[in-house]
């Protein structure tokens, strides 16, 4: 997909529809033919729910993103710090697009608050040369530099490949695209592949002011819990040609999405 909200926080676009979860994932903008650029970004997204579970689940997470583009192509490196207060068989990182969720039952369910580093996702993707259309694939691998005792990650690698679609009309910008998320195979734990969709279209509202909506679904990764249906919504300002600012907030639809979601970033061109 092409992004120019939340990573890099609207400078240019990010082409990957695998960046974070359906809720956080900014939407598609025309992606600049221009030379090479660098983004650092860093920001704080919250998320509460029982995703099916019956207890409620509060997430933070504290990313710091570095993306690279040059031409057609994009790369992206983010790591976050987690904190999670769960129930203690509840373990973050379960999946690169499915739920934040899964649920290891061999661990007890007393309520635990876990912090620490996440894990690492490194992603890449290529945009077609097109003057009509928008059409990006693109991959992403989850690196488990997560605590997997603490149960912040799974301690596996995961990897997705996803593809989307789009197209400017005016202000414009319809967009819909599909992934395929294939995780890692942790001793003890019962996981399946994941496929993700998500549809939406972006406003530009004005020069340096662009919102979307958008309405995601993605299967969970653990038969545990429910899959995720929710909408979802964000605005990216720029700031100056160099700083910019990304909003977003989200509603679950469906048992197993998270009943609230709400995130900004701050994004900085360096070149």
């Amino acid at each position: 997909m092409r992004h120019s909200f939340i990573l890099a926080a609207g400078a240019a676009a990010l082409a990957s529809p695998l960046a974070a979860q359906v809720s956080d994932r900014p939407a598609p903008a025309r992606a600049s033919s221009g030379g090479p650029g660098t983004e650092f970004s860093i920001g704080a997204g919250y998320k509460e729910g029982d995703y099916g579970t019956g207890e409620r689940i509060e997430t933070l997470s504290l990313p710091v993103g570095l993306r690279a583009s040059a031409g057609s192509f994009q790369f992206s490196a983010t790591l976050p710090y987690v904190r999670i207060d769960s129930p203690g068989n509840v373990v973050g990182g379960g999946g690169l697009l499915g739920l934040p969720i899964i649920i290891d039952p061999t661990q007890p369910a007393a309520r635990q608050r876990r912090s620490g580093l996440g894990d690492l996702r490194l992603g890449a993707a290529y945009t077609m040369p097109s003057e009509s259309i928008g059409l990006t694939f693109s991959t992403e691998v989850k690196v488990p530099t997560a605590s997997a005792a603490r149960g912040l990650g799974t301690g596996e690698m995961d990897y997705a490949v996803g593809a989307e679609l789009s197209r400017t009309v005016g202000q414009v910008t319809p967009f819909a695209g599909i992934a395929y998320t294939l995780p890692g195979d942790p001793e003890g734990y019962d996981l399946r592949n994941s496929l993700s969709a998500r549809a939406g279209a972006a406003l530009q509202m004005s020069p340096t002011v662009r919102g979307h909506v958008s309405y995601g679904f993605a299967q969970s990764v653990s038969p545990l819990v429910p899959d995720e249906q929710q909408v979802a919504a964000g605005l990216n300002a720029s700031l100056s040609q160099r700083l910019s600012l990304g909003l977003y907030g989200s509603a679950g639809l469906s048992e197993g999405a998270p009943d609230i979601g709400a995130g900004l970033q701050l994004g900085f061109r360096i070149r």
